[in-house]
């Protein structure tokens, strides 16, 4: 909402200035420098309605009700304006004073215009404090009001893209454009809607319409570069941020973009280094740890920690390197999440693995996992081999041998050869992007029946979460082996019972290749930067072949690929077996 001050003495010049750091503050999430900002301005000019209303709205998102209730209280008696009541009526409630707030809402619904423009208005103010699921309800009462307002269409679909709903944002994104197809920024969000429903080629085209208008517009060319990426053109990608980083210098979104296209090509030299500008675009760093962190010092007689900072992937992937770091002279303690702690006390070199640090402990230095490739200087030619994690003998042959009394029991002959299943990731639904990356690495268990035709076969299935109930819809002959896991030392424990394993791009994944089991990889068209591109094989795990889709969304010829390559494993097993 753009505020005008109503004081008559307040100079324009600092106003805008004012007003021009705040939204600058906003953008970077930092609503305690708006807070500053505002209060020190507000010390000379106290009824100034802008700054009272950016204070307000600062201190809603600090998330302190009680804090914004005065300045916004002061704002709508001063202006009479509907919007500041709806707010003010809006920190009664949080406050628990909901005879109050109820009050001043029937006062709001007496002076409110029933107006689609109102209801705009009010929407853009409850997105400004963060209140999505209000901003949202009032953006759809201003369509029903005014349906053919594009600005209104083009708000409403952008929240609706952050609440995890991209097809419905991309017809309210492609009614705005129809409107007002000169609009570049309109195009942009059009192509994040394209991305999050997988079409990628489309996405980098809505892009270039963005571009078209707008030739310098930083967003768009970041968005160019990590589109070219995910198609898995990451020289392209690599020049497409460059080109970025000339209109924005040191831009950390697009240099963690530009880090990933390098190492998705295989530059790891350069990508390793660039990769350390994740702290300032999508990691958030450690600020609880007294210790240094470790640059590559001598280790020899110290102590370090080794956290974990991303999922149970990229720990599982890079705890490798907790060796090569004992191997320095340190003693090793490893903090990552706890259904992680019990299979990380067999990595070699590790002296103590915790969920949470004890109270009073002390370290010499401390070093994320995803940071340790960069002080080894990693290359693919150089990386730890595989099998670097490992299972108690006791524990392989108990749980093995459960998962091979399952399947007996479910009708197998002692000799069929046993896989492993995973066809879905955490659907993390909480998180838009994260949900889309999802559905795309995801594959229905329908789509994988081409496998079961392999005579021969017997199919185990790790599915977890949601996708697990896809099994009995199946009618597949698939036996859950899942109960009673308590962490990934029991996976890992029941993963002896099976001779492959086929999954998508999760977890288990990097259990099975760090356990150097063999491993078939259903990889997404638009693969992650670990598995490089255009390779079938990977540096990180030698047990594993990574199958790629040929296009985004199409998974039938990669199911196809799988079933020879599972055909292929049985051929060699029988020419084993015999005499």
């Amino acid at each position: 909402m753009t505020i005008r001050s109503a004081t008559a003495e307040v100079s324009d010049t600092l106003l805008d200035t004012m007003l021009a750091r705040c939204r600058v503050f906003e953008q970077r999430r930092d609503f305690e420098a708006v807070r500053r900002d505002t209060l020190r301005f507000l010390g000379r000019h106290p009824r100034d309605m802008a700054a009272l209303a950016l204070l307000g709205r600062a201190e809603l998102r600090l998330g302190r009700p009680a804090r914004a209730l005065a300045p916004l209280g002061r704002c709508f008696r001063q202006s009479g304006n509907f919007v500041f009541r709806l707010l003010y009526a809006h920190c009664l409630r949080k406050l628990g004073c909901q005879a109050e707030a109820t009050a001043e809402l029937e006062q709001t619904s007496r002076m409110m215009p029933a107006s689609g423009f109102a209801f705009f208005t009010a929407g853009v103010a409850f997105e400004g404090i963060g209140e999505t699921d209000r901003a949202v309800r009032f953006y759809r009462q201003s369509l029903e009001l005014a349906p053919d307002v594009p600005c209104v269409s083009h708000r409403l679909g952008r929240l609706l893209l952050d609440q995890g709903e991209p097809e419905a944002a991309l017809d309210l994104i492609a009614r705005a454009i129809a409107a007002r197809p000169e609009e570049a920024y309109y195009h942009l969000d059009h192509g994040v809607a394209l991305e999050l429903t997988g079409r990628l080629e489309e996405s980098l085209q809505a892009v270039e319409k963005a571009l078209a208008l707008k030739p310098q517009d930083e967003e768009a060319l970041h968005n160019r570069s990590h589109l070219l990426s995910l198609l898995n053109q990451s020289d392209a990608a690599i020049i497409a941020a460059d080109r970025a980083l000339e209109v924005r210098p040191a831009y950390p979104k697009t240099l963690f973009t530009r880090a990933t296209a390098l190492l998705k090509a295989g530059r790891w030299d350069e990508g390793w280094r660039e990769y350390e500008w994740r702290w300032r675009s999508c990691q958030t760093p450690r600020m609880d740890l007294c210790a240094p962190l470790w640059l590559g010092e001598d280790l020899r007689g110290r102590s370090i920690l080794l956290h974990a900072e991303q999922g149970f992937g990229d720990s599982l992937q890079f705890i490798r390197f907790a060796t090569s770091v004992s191997r320095c002279g340190a003693r090793v303690t490893v903090q990552v999440p706890e259904p992680l702690v019990r299979l990380f006390r067999r990595v070699e070199g590790i002296a103590d693995v915790c969920s949470t640090l004890p109270s009073g402990c002390h370290f010499d230095f401390h070093s994320p996992l995803g940071s340790l490739p960069l002080r080894f200087g990693i290359m693919p030619d150089t990386v730890p081999g595989a099998p670097y994690l490992s299972v108690p003998p006791g524990e392989a042959v108990r749980q093995g041998d459960m998962v091979r009394r399952l399947v007996e029991n479910g009708g197998a002959d002692a000799r069929d050869f046993v896989v492993g299943l995973v066809w879905s990731g955490a659907p993390r639904r909480h998180k838009a992007r994260s949900h889309a990356l999802d559905r795309r690495r995801s594959v229905k268990l329908a789509e994988l029946a081409p496998l079961f035709s392999v005579q021969g076969t017997r199919f185990v299935s790790f599915q977890m979460d949601e996708a697990a109930t896809q099994r009995a819809e199946s009618g597949f002959p698939l036996t859950d082996v899942t109960g009673g896991i308590g962490d990934f030392a029991d996976t890992a424990a029941r993963l002896s019972g099976v001779d492959l394993l086929i999954t998508v791009d999760t977890s288990i994944a990097h259990l099975g290749g760090g356990l150097g089991l063999p491993v078939l990889m259903l990889s997404r068209f638009d693969s992650c930067w670990r598995w490089l591109e255009g390779r079938s094989d990977t540096p990180w795990y030698p047990s594993m072949r990574v199958i790629r889709q040929s296009a985004p969304g199409d998974w039938s010829g990669a199911v196809e690929e799988a079933r020879s390559l599972l055909s292929r494993h049985m051929r060699d097993r029988s020419c084993a077996l015999r005499p």
